[in-house]
């Protein structure tokens, strides 16, 4: 039997399928995490789960839709009896919502607002309980620099990430003592499908193409192009590795580092 103490992560990751979030399984697998992939797609967790376990690594999935209240707890307890108490939660699924105030409805508020904020306020009520018994644990939420500043044509996306920011440092204040590592790690715009709809959605709007749309998103990041997927994994992996003391980590910057 392993020693508990010195078995493998456990780790919950959520819009695992594509982009950003596939880049972080793929990452943590390499590391050697016992992975549980989520999403709402099922061939395609299928398909990554298949790919991750030809590379030796010990995954599970689960199907679900975050925007379901009761979904974040069933997947800690699905997470349970595969493999025990999670070690880390990485909250990466969302949403990213582009275009005028005016087109933006309540529904897409909310939206917003149950991937990025109410789910991850739920794994870690799901989660807080065995990680303060175990005085140690990891609520890793993907935020973005639309939580720390503010973009044209994001009104719901930048107001959910600034809740998502605010969710981690709350549960940062408050967890801490326990032992359980809370962040919110902000790139700026990443090269991923997420970002190239909402490039095709500007664009949709007639006034210009999706490479420019593209492209003046990643004129906005202060690094001065697109953040990539895996550059943005390993810093998940090294956070979930080191365990800093820090929470709010912003990585568009020449030299990341935490805020505060």
């Amino acid at each position: 039997m392993v020693d508990a103490q010195h078995a493998s992560p456990i780790t919950i990751v959520t819009g695992a399928s594509r982009g950003i979030g596939r880049a972080i399984a793929e990452a943590l697998a390499g590391a050697g995490h016992r992975l549980v992939l989520v999403a709402r797609s099922e061939d395609a967790l299928r398909r990554l789960a298949d790919d991750l376990r030809s590379r030796g690594a010990d995954t599970h999935t689960v199907t679900a839709d975050l925007r379901d209240e009761d979904a974040p707890a069933t997947i800690v307890r699905a997470t349970e009896q595969r493999f025990g108490a999670p070690t880390n939660v990485v909250s990466n699924a969302g949403t990213a919502p582009a275009d005028k105030v005016e087109n933006t409805t309540p529904a897409i508020l909310r939206e917003t607002f149950d991937l990025h904020v109410a789910a991850p306020l739920g794994f870690a009520r799901a989660c807080a309980p065995a990680m303060k018994k175990a005085g140690a644990g990891c609520l890793l939420h993907l935020a973005s620099t639309a939580g720390l500043r503010g973009y044209p044509f994001t009104s719901a996306y930048t107001a959910a990430k600034h809740g998502m920011v605010g969710l981690s440092r709350a549960l940062h204040a408050e967890l801490g003592p326990a032992g359980i590592r809370v962040y919110a790690v902000c790139p700026g715009f990443v090269d991923s499908d997420i970002t190239r709809a909402a490039a095709a959605a500007v664009a949709a709007k007639g006034k210009t193409t999706a490479d420019q749309a593209f492209a003046r998103m990643a004129s906005q990041n202060r690094i001065g192009r697109m953040h990539l997927p895996h550059e943005v994994a390993a810093t998940v992996a090294m956070l979930l590795r080191e365990r800093p003391t820090g929470c709010v980590y912003e990585l568009d910057r020449a030299d990341p580092a935490f805020l505060d």
